[in-house]
């Protein structure tokens, strides 16, 4: 009995994995309906829930509160990059959310939102740069299963932690996408001004 439960598992572990079967750790996808950026100051995730319709949810742990504007939210579609126009906040009632151009990131908050925009029937997005201040962050696209990881992992963030390093350890948080200063052009000098 022994020799024949050993040689079934012999084989069950030879056999390829089911088609479609996510497993972390798998090179990213080059397009994707769930793009995320995560570092120790920002979390970011776009999801697309239906054709053309993006949900845009954030972690803030920094202490600083920054605006966001939906025009800094820049989806990369298929053959171009698409700005959003408002965010839609969802009040409790289908009938009445609220339109906005901008939302505030609070120190130490979490928010999600309806991005608005000419997103055409887009299904899968190639990835998304979000200005925030004099900075870009890129989001990455994820595999389903990778995304629903990190939902369940943001999920578990105590936002009223005093340090969120430990938070970062126990939940085993990575590093997603990355942050780049953006180098803002110098304006010219002034030419021909008198002072007198």
């Amino acid at each position: 009995m022994g020799l024949i439960i050993l040689c079934w598992l012999g084989i069950m572990c030879q056999l390829p994995s089911a088609p479609g079967a996510a497993q972390s750790g798998t090179n990213p996808p080059d397009k994707s309906a769930y793009l995320a950026f995560v570092d120790r100051d920002y979390i970011f995730t776009v999801e697309i829930v239906k054709p053309g319709v993006p949900i845009l949810n954030f972690v803030s742990m920094a202490d600083t509160e920054q605006p966001l504007t939906a025009k800094e939210v820049r989806l990369t579609l298929e053959n171009r990059k698409a700005p959003g126009r408002f965010f839609v906040v969802d009040t409790g009632d289908p009938k009445q959310p609220i339109t906005t151009p901008s939302l505030k990131m609070r120190p130490r908050s979490s928010f999600g939102a309806r991005l608005q925009g000419d997103f055409g029937d887009a299904r899968e997005l190639q990835g998304a740069t979000i200005t925030v201040g004099a900075e870009d962050f890129k989001l990455v696209p994820l595999t389903s299963f990778d995304f629903e990881n990190l939902a369940l992992k943001i999920n578990r963030l105590n936002l009223g932690s005093p340090d969120f390093s430990d938070d970062w350890r126990i939940l085993k948080f990575e590093r997603i996408g990355s942050r780049i200063r953006i180098r803002r052009p110098a304006l010219p000098p002034e030419q021909g001004l008198s002072t007198g």
